[in-house]
């Protein structure tokens, strides 16, 4: 987020983005966990994720760097096994034209 926005609003917008896009890999991340927290985000992020994990992220102490490492590249992983199917799916159409 930015200083001209809430965390109401920056978990606001988080929710309309996510509800457009439910199928795409995501990942939710508390940045800055160094400079604490407004009362009451963290119950209301973990509302709107009704029992979804999130990371908490402090690169300035190094919190949750390894933790968000392993989920983008788990997260990678798994489209990219999608990616080669459809790849597989189209040399397959291409051949049978």
């Amino acid at each position: 987020g930015d200083k001209c926005s809430s965390v109401h609003d920056q978990l606001q917008l988080r929710k309309e983005i996510r509800s457009r896009f439910p199928r795409r890999p995501w990942i939710d991340v508390v940045s800055k966990v160094d400079l604490g927290i407004v009362d009451g985000a963290i119950d209301e992020l973990e509302n709107i994720l009704d029992g979804s994990p999130y990371i908490r992220l402090s690169i300035h102490e190094g919190t949750g760097i390894d933790e968000l490492r392993a989920e983008v590249l788990r997260m990678l992983g798994e489209v990219r096994v999608v990616l080669d199917a459809m790849a597989a799916v189209d040399d397959r159409s291409a051949r049978a034209t």
